[in-house]
């Protein structure tokens, strides 16, 4: 099967993980894939390293990774014929888009094969109407957590799949962890944004430092991540004790050395970053909001705290890495929850939809024409 996925550029979110992570899963078992990105990282704002890194491993699994290079959203003419020329060069069974931007381009390349989006979030980011223009276009859209599913279901007419995300197998601890170090790490990993409010973990970060402070111990937190929000992160937040680390491509490797796992979003989808941690063994707290509900259980892998709620967040971080037996207890619980979300799970329900689709797209009129030119691999 030949699978075209779209995201609007290569970055370390959540959505752009999962779609890498996709292609090497389906390239891995026999598939054709191919990650297109509307837009280079540098025109969007994000790091071209990232970019580069991820382009990269795409490639090395056997998959295809390109960019139409659009630098103005509203180019819509020249952003259809970039788009209709690689789809015709690639030749798709299926189109995945997993940005709501693509779907203008799609519909007006009018590629004729079945199309399908992923709503990464929670909230949306477009008016409700704009589904009154997409179900034409999608032919099915996929939830990646119970409140998603709940939103799309209240406004789509298409049929919406619940598929759960997943996340690399790099992050696979061996074994749960004993206790946390003597002078503890605490991470945090995520895009630098208002959703993520790390203002908050800053705060937090000064009375969980204290409080370990009088047990002779030092805490370090540390947040890594980029986007356009991070100078105005530094300046904000310059006092805290916290290491903001920027745009990393060793996560696993820094979960491996933390000892406590931390997202205090405002909001969320269902975090890939929660279920990178739970791989590595991490004991986890969370804010109490969608997505982030759905994996993390109080008492069994973490905790869940109230949002914008720095004081209990803090409560909450020293009150597990002071703890050794319930440390070990919530380590070996984030990787019973691990096993839920494992990627071979996870392409396999996304390889099933496609199948599904696919016979109704062998009524869809196939774009016809030579391949215009190959596709980067």
């Amino acid at each position: 099967m030949r699978i075209c996925s779209i995201i609007t550029s290569f970055t370390s979110g959540g959505a752009e993980m999962l779609v890498c992570n996709l292609a090497e899963a389906f390239a891995g078992t026999g598939h054709d894939a191919a990650v297109l990105a509307l837009s280079d990282a540098a025109q969007v704002g994000n790091a071209a390293q990232t970019e580069a890194m991820m382009m990269q491993r795409i490639r090395q699994a056997g998959a295809r990774a390109f960019s139409l290079g659009q630098a103005n959203r509203n180019n819509w003419i020249g952003g259809t014929l970039a788009l209709r020329r690689a789809l015709r060069s690639f030749r798709p069974d299926v189109i995945h888009a997993h940005t709501a931007r693509a779907l203008p381009l799609v519909a007006l390349a009018m590629p004729g094969v079945p199309v399908v989006l992923t709503h990464h979030n929670s909230r949306l980011s477009f008016p409700p109407a704009a589904f009154r223009f997409f179900d034409p276009i999608v032919d099915a859209y996929v939830a990646i957590s119970d409140q998603c599913a709940a939103l799309l279901k209240g406004h789509v007419r298409k049929p919406v799949h619940r598929i759960e995300n997943a996340a690399n197998t790099r992050f696979r601890a061996a074994a749960a962890r004993r206790k946390s170090a003597q002078d503890p790490t605490i991470l945090a990993v995520g895009t630098v944004s208002e959703q993520k409010d790390y203002p908050t973990l800053a705060q937090a970060a000064h009375l969980a430092v204290r409080a370990l402070a009088a047990q002779g111990r030092t805490a370090r937190f540390s947040i890594a991540g980029g986007g356009p929000m991070l100078d105005q992160l530094k300046a904000g937040i310059a006092d805290a004790p916290v290491a903001l680390l920027g745009v990393r491509d060793d996560v696993d490797t820094l979960m491996r050395q933390a000892d406590l796992f931390v997202n205090c979003s405002l909001w969320e989808g269902f975090p890939i970053a929660l279920i990178e941690a739970a791989m590595s063994g991490l004991p986890i707290v969370a804010t109490q909001v969608a997505g982030n509900r759905e994996m993390v259980v109080p008492g069994v892998n973490g905790e869940l705290v109230p949002p914008s709620d720095p004081a209990t967040l803090a409560q909450a971080i020293v009150g597990i890495v002071s703890d050794d037996d319930r440390y070990a207890a919530l380590s070996q619980g984030a990787l019973r929850t691990a096993r839920r979300f494992s990627i071979e799970n996870c392409a396999a329900a996304h390889l099933a939809l496609y199948d599904q689709l696919r016979p109704r797209g062998r009524r869809h009129r196939r774009m016809s024409g030579a391949a215009i030119r190959d596709i980067p691999a």
